[in-house]
């Protein structure tokens, strides 16, 4: 079967603190070529999608210092890990 089109859709929340929070989202869709591979091609509108969605949000989260943590939980308890800057948010 010849796959003739892909697509990736990509959602970010961003809190902000005080209750707020940035929510950002992008849709992407390319033809698939013949001589193409569709999973080559997909995850190259995935790394396109997330570039789009953090150079959109970039402006907003450096008014207000933001720094990306991630949550794990584990066993019950959720701990909190700080992301480096250079991290994808």
């Amino acid at each position: 079967m010849q796959i003739t089109t892909v697509g990736v859709e990509y959602r970010r929340k961003f809190n902000l603190g005080n209750y707020e929070s940035l929510e950002l989202g992008i849709n992407l869709y390319a033809k698939v070529d013949l001589d193409e591979d569709a999973d080559a091609v997909a995850e190259y509108l995935w790394k396109q999608a997330k570039t789009s969605v953090k150079n959109q949000a970039s402006p907003v989260l450096k008014g207000i210092n933001y720094r990306p943590q991630v949550q794990y939980k584990v066993a019950g308890e959720t701990m909190v890990i700080d992301e480096d800057e250079d991290a994808d948010f």
